[in-house]
């Protein structure tokens, strides 16, 4: 009778006399059907949409504290230090550690390519990059899938905030993915096997430009679900929803037939819908902003996330130098962007 292997016991994780983790997570840019992914919406009808990772991240540094009996925590203009995880006064922090039972000796601190209010999903990014490194803290393997599907949770049950879980997934595994939601939130995930044709062009023609303006997503969405209480304005809230994913599934077709700028005129049509989700969605500087970019060139733009400030992206296939200096003029700062390919990942881990 063969003998089973013996395996040396590891460590508890509070016994460490050290460990250094950091992780990367990109954030992203939706590239259609955005908006359909929130639950009050795909509960009724069911959600779908197209989104990236891109090469801005998000960083999250894990550390031992020397005392065993500390946390340390520090996000944005935040920090704090205690000896009861429960009083960290930042819910995603807080829950994180409630959900994966590290809530002693360590000390979790920030960075970020693009701030919070960008409209890129740094948010999500967030909750995934520090799920991963509380994980890899507790030596306990877990799937990217299974990140973002557990971030998502976190944001939408357990702090009950208005969103839904694009973010999330697409933090975890980046690429280029179509995702659709059923009326009982389950989330399935076809990655787009794009021609290098399509990836280059898309990569080449989308153009980033960072407003200045911050935003508040929760706060336009619960604004966009404020208006089910009215009939008149729920019938326009889910029509014109109905008609973001409608014409996902026409921007899906481009994107894999290669009509890359078929696709670039898309993203006008989905503006034209999405100011009519809520006022906030825009407001007077960004529609100059907006109308400046289609008369210098651009087939289609969007503000990044909800709407209301962040980043704009725009489709401009010709006369790019004269876009930009253009853009330059009216005050809007260009960044280079690329996809991210991985999802979230480990840079380091020394524990």
């Amino acid at each position: 009778m063969s003998r089973q292997p013996k395996f040396k016991k590891l460590p508890d994780y509070h016994q460490r006399e050290r460990a250094t983790i950091i992780t990367q997570t990109p954030m992203r840019v939706t590239l259609a059907g955005g908006g359909t992914d929130v639950l009050w919406y795909s509960r009724l009808r069911g959600g779908a949409w197209i989104s990236a990772g891109i090469n801005k991240y998000v960083f999250i540094f894990l550390n031992k504290t020397e005392d065993n009996n500390l946390i340390k925590a520090s996000h944005g203009f935040e920090a704090m230090m205690t000896d009861d995880y429960r009083k960290i006064p930042i819910p995603i922090i807080r829950e994180c550690l409630k959900v994966t039972g590290v809530t002693k000796g360590i000390e979790i601190s920030t960075a970020a390519d693009a701030s919070a209010k960008s409209g890129l999903g740094g948010s999500g990014a967030f909750e995934v990059g520090l799920l991963h490194a509380l994980y890899t803290y507790r030596r306990e393997p877990i799937s990217q899938l299974r990140l973002g599907k557990m971030a998502a949770d976190i944001e939408i049950k357990r702090l009950k905030r208005p969103v839904g879980p694009q973010d999330q997934y697409i933090a975890a595994i980046g690429g280029i993915n179509y995702f659709e939601m059923d009326k009982k939130g389950n989330v399935s995930i076809e990655p787009l096997n794009l021609s290098f044709h399509a990836i280059s062009k898309l990569e080449s023609n989308l153009l980033y430009f960072r407003t200045g303006i911050q935003h508040d997503t929760a706060a336009i969405l619960q604004d966009q679900k404020n208006k089910l209480d009215s009939k008149k304005e729920s019938k326009v809230l889910i029509t014109s929803l109905d008609e973001i994913k409608d014409l996902g599934q026409i921007a899906k077709k481009h994107l894999l037939n290669n009509h890359i700028d078929d696709y670039g005129q898309t993203l006008h049509e989905h503006w034209l819908i999405k100011r009519k989700l809520s006022e906030q969605v825009s407001n007077p500087q960004i529609d100059e902003w907006y109308g400046e970019a289609m008369k210098a060139g651009a087939l289609g733009g969007k503000i990044m996330g909800a709407g209301g400030g962040g980043w704009f992206v725009f489709y401009v296939p010709d006369h790019k130098a004269a876009f930009r200096d253009k853009m330059a003029k009216i005050g809007l700062e260009e960044r280079s962007v690329r996809f991210d390919w991985e999802g979230t990942k480990l840079l380091i881990n020394l524990s």
